[in-house]
């Protein structure tokens, strides 16, 4: 058990305080918004896409802008989950609860599908590289978690390969001056 977070730890703690405020706001915007978030161009963009993906009318886009807005802000809220746990176990000295961390790089990959890919069809110089941007940034975080454990994974099993080469706890040979005593 170590007494601080690892890379991975680390890293996704870093993206998180990028994206628990981003997504957040956007999601709070879209979901007050008279116009279902359609304002937004990379949101607008995956409802529409989404939209045309199941042959939506109207009230099914405007619907699915909303769900989208409300996805967006259960993730951020992900996010800000994790940074508590983060903070909390840098605090007390543990490791981060590594199922916290799997279900926000889900999370985190999730929402890059939908936000992220869609946008780069419309050809939009300034928003392929906010999404190219975010696209990194998760795809960092998710690399650097991957590489750690398995780094972890493989001095575990060299440890555990050690152990079993060891040889049994033998009973310690005593000189023989000390046997006639």
């Amino acid at each position: 058990m170590r007494l601080h977070p690892g890379l991975g730890s680390a890293n996704l703690a870093l993206v998180s305080l990028y994206f628990a405020p981003v997504l957040g706001i956007e999601a709070i915007r879209a979901l007050r918004s008279p116009y279902g978030g359609f304002e937004d161009r990379a949101h607008a963009a995956a409802a529409v896409y989404v939209g045309r993906l199941f042959d939506f009318g109207l009230d099914g886009l405007m619907r699915t802008a909303s769900v989208l807005a409300g996805f967006k802000l259960v993730i951020a809220t992900a996010f800000l989950a994790y940074l508590i746990e983060f903070a909390r176990s840098v605090v007390v000295g543990r490791e981060t609860d590594r199922q916290t961390l799997d279900v926000v790089l889900l999370l985190a990959v999730g929402a890059i599908a939908v936000w992220a890919l869609p946008p780069l069809a419309l050809k939009d110089v300034s928003l392929i590289r906010l999404c190219a941007s975010q696209l990194m940034l998760v795809a960092g975080a998710v690399i650097v978690v991957m590489i750690e454990r398995q780094i972890e994974q493989s001095s575990a099993e060299k440890a555990h390969i050690a152990a079993a080469a060891a040889p049994e706890a033998a009973p310690a040979l005593v000189p023989s001056s000390r046997l006639a005593a």
